[in-house]
């Protein structure tokens, strides 16, 4: 017996070894083996549910998937983990979990490793590191979940993720250098750091601005530039027609913590670099360099063209424009050209098109081409030699469509844009939108994107300096005055464009409509969910509903009237959305381009997006998307459209504020939503305690069409009286008579006479001589 208890504990001593080893070791083993590995929790929900560990000697995730036992530990926790060893992305990790045991709470993190963005690798994954001296090359903007963010330090480049979950969201995006302490995480062959909160990005400096550098107040000489900082200080704007901020500073030594500073004395159409920075002691935070415009003496016209019928019976007075020829409208713009030409599109296949370039080219017209490398471009085997272009973009698409006509002609510089390919079905039949800009300033914007791909300022085309998706740089402006409204325009990958989409989604208040190829930023689809609950009024098309990480599931699942375009005969290639188009109280605008809601055009293609901030714009775009959405949901949405007329009762008596008007809704889709113009802005059918007025009222019912309709509040004359008497027929007779004749007021009047009697009739009679009262009360008392 002996002997063979000597044995057995030789067998078990090899297992237990493999069954409990150090992390380090355990990640050498052949994935698919049974792990068990104990460590300190290093994060918590704010990454989801994945939890990363870490012992002594090295780090590793832990996914809770399928087949997983409960797993929710917290940071700080020293857990037990047994599971199977996998390569999800090149990320090691324990998924399944079959076994967790809590051994103690409350431990301390481990130490941050110190690296530079090189010597993130294999040995530190899913280690907590540090990172010194880190700046952002986005830094001046907001940080959104589920993105990347570009940083350098040591003179290397790395990567931050921020995760949806993070309170890191929505903060700004620092400036000056910092601290970085995250987890050491891996994408298939990209090493990224995951920040966990606020408190991993450390500020180097007590004094800090809080806010992004922000413009306003655009006008053709003037602009106002404001930031806010952590704590009161002076306020300062160093600019100039260069980054060397030639021209000077203006500066305000009040020490206040919201900042502005208003430019003036400058030049309209005209491009100025700024950079604001505040003071306090011997303390000083800077802004990013931001490029900003000033506005043009263009005329500021805005056209928007669709390729497909469009719904005019739920336009507010400018009708949408459908046009079935979109070459002869796109040619009619290149004929408008007189010495700049260029183009940035996708994919070309029409030869009538080309044949209007080349007709510019040989009238003298300086004519540059930028295109992608991935397309077929048959037509542009059929562009003049002579033209500079440039295809490009090797790790993904150049997926822009504009043009840019005469940058330099304040009245003939014209920039078209919108979801349109120069191909066949994307012209005549899919559904597409465009949109033509004539605005000087808009226009060099637009340039500046197309010279960074170009590669060179001339005529033609330099390759080695040309830079296409990640390797572009925010480096235009983005806020424009145009014709008295604002525009934004944003360029993909640079720009971080779908933070500001998801910004525009959460400024929604009263109506969200969408209309998109596809659609599978998480971010997104969070914001559109959201806005579902907060006001309900939101409506959506979709034609990818198949993609990889479509966001159609989620959305139906949580009750967002999303429908599929899927199966339709031509593509939904649109990508807009429309914000709060009928409340003009707020601010109706439209965002469309060539930005797909997806990680591509967000990290990998060249795209651009415009923002129109003007509600007859935004009008159009509803009268296209309506016009979709009935083909889609015919049982539902009603074309014609609510109707609205309103009923009123006057104010009570002469100057009271009393009065009531009333909705009346016909031929409409509940649910109704209402809006007054009245003082209190009331939601209700019936507004209530109205003085004496005009007033209006906007519905907007279940399929999202609006009617509006005014409604006068009456106020009644002031009620008065005269009074006519007869006196006694002989003395002592005790027969005079008093009538009283009221005029004013609603009539039905009531009377009472102070006679002793309390008569209540219009004339007392049997009256002695004397003085009488009467008090007449109308029908409203």
């Amino acid at each position: 017996m002996k002997r063979i208890a000597t044995l057995l504990a030789i067998t078990v001593l090899p297992f237990m070894s493999i069954a409990q080893t150090d992390i380090a070791d355990a990640r050498t083993f052949t994935i698919g083996a049974t792990i068990t590995v104990t460590g300190v929790v290093t994060n918590g929900s704010e990454l989801g549910v994945i939890r990363y560990i870490q012992d002594a000697t090295g780090g590793i995730a832990c996914y809770p998937g399928t087949g997983s036992v409960g797993f929710n530990p917290n940071r700080g926790d020293s857990i037990t983990v047994t599971g199977t060893l996998k390569s999800y992305n090149e990320l090691l990790e324990v998924d399944p979990i079959t076994s967790v045991t809590i051994n103690s709470t409350g431990n301390a993190s481990p130490t941050p490793l110190i690296v530079t963005p090189n010597q993130q690798d294999e040995t530190n994954e899913s280690e907590l590191v540090q990172v010194d001296n880190a700046v952002f090359a986005n830094g001046g903007s907001t940080f959104s979940g589920s993105t990347n963010y570009v940083f350098t330090a040591s003179g290397q480049n790395g990567e931050v993720r921020i995760n949806n979950n993070s309170d890191l969201v929505g903060t700004l995006i620092p400036v000056a250098p910092v601290t970085i302490v995250a987890l050491a995480s891996q994408f298939f062959t990209t090493y990224q750091l995951l920040p966990r909160d606020v408190n991993d990005i450390v500020l180097g400096s007590p004094l800090f601005l809080t806010s992004a550098l922000s413009v306003s107040n655009i006008t053709t000489s003037s602009v106002d530039l404001s930031w806010i900082t952590n704590a009161t200080a002076s306020s300062t704007i160093k600019y100039g027609l260069t980054n060397a901020f030639e021209i000077g500073e203006v500066n305000d030594p009040t020490m206040v913590a919201a900042h502005t500073i208003s430019l003036t004395g400058l030049t309209a159409a005209t491009f100025y670099y700024v950079q604001a920075y505040s003071v306090s002691g011997s303390d000083t935070a800077f802004s990013n360099t931001k490029l900003i415009s000033t506005e043009s003496n263009s005329t500021g016209q805005i056209i928007a063209y669709f390729n497909n019928t469009v719904e005019n019976g739920v336009s507010t007075g400018t009708n949408a424009t459908y046009i079935a020829d979109f070459p002869d409208t796109i040619i009619a713009y290149i004929n408008k050209a007189t010495t700049t030409l260029d183009i940035c599109v996708y994919n070309c296949n029409n030869l009538n098109i080309v044949t209007a370039i080349n007709n510019a080219f040989n009238n003298g017209v300086t004519v540059r081409y930028v295109s992608t490398l991935s397309t077929l471009n048959s037509a542009l085997t059929s562009l003049d030699a002579g033209i500079g272009l440039h295809k490009g973009n090797t790790d993904a698409i150049m997926h822009n469509k504009f043009i840019i006509v005469d940058r330099d002609d304040v009245n003939n510089s014209w920039v078209l844009t919108g979801s349109t390919n120069w191909t066949t079905n994307n012209l005549y039949d899919d559904y597409n939108n465009m949109l033509l800009i004539q605005d000087q300033s808009v226009a060099k914007a637009f340039t500046l994107e197309f010279e960074e791909m170009f590669g060179d300022t001339g005529a033609m085309p330099n390759a080695g300096n040309a830079k296409f998706g990640a390797d572009k740089t925010d480096n235009t402006p983005h806020e424009f005055m145009v014709g008295g409204s604002a525009v934004e325009v944003y360029f993909s990958p640079s720009d971080l464009t779908t933070s500001k989409i998801e910004a525009a989604i959460e400024s929604a208040s009263t109506s969200l409509e969408f209309a998109l190829l596809s659609f599978t930023k998480n971010e997104l689809g969070t914001a559109v969910r959201d806005a579902h609950v907060l006001f309900g009024n939101v409506k959506g098309i979709m034609e990818s509903i198949g993609d990889q990480g479509e966001e159609y599931t989620f959305l139906t699942g949580e009750g967002v009237p999303l429908l599929s375009h899927q199966g339709v005969t031509y593509d939904m290639h649109h990508k807009y959305a429309i914000i709060d188009r009928a409340d003009t109280t707020s601010d109706p605008f439209v965002l469309t381009g060539s930005h797909n809601w997806s990680t591509a055009a967000e990290t990998k293609n060249d795209e651009n997006t415009v923002f129109i901030h003007r509600a007859d714009i935004a009008n159009e775009y509803y009268q296209e998307f309506f016009a979709r959405y009935c083909e889609l949901d015919t049982t539902t949405c009603l074309v014609t459209g609510v109707q609205l007329t309103t009923t009123s009762v006057s104010a009570s008596c002469n100057g009271d504020c009393d009065g009531t008007a009333t909705a009346v809704e016909s031929n409409g889709a509940a649910p109704f939503t209402y809006s007054w113009n009245d003082p209190a802005s009331q939601t209700n059918v019936t507004a209530t305690g109205l003085c004496a007025g005009n007033y209006s009222v906007m519905i907007i019912d279940g399929a999202s069409t609006t009617a509006t309709a005014s409604v006068t509040v009456s106020d009644p004359a002031v009620l008065d009286a005269s009074i006519t008497a007869t006196s006694e027929t002989t003395s002592g007779a005790n027969d005079g008579t008093a009538t009283a004749s009221p005029t004013g007021g609603t009539s039905g009047y009531t009377y009472l006479w102070d006679d002793g009697n309390a008569q209540t009739s219009a004339m007392a009679t049997g009256l002695a001589p004397g003085t009488y009262i009467v008090v007449i009360t109308d029908a409203n008392g």
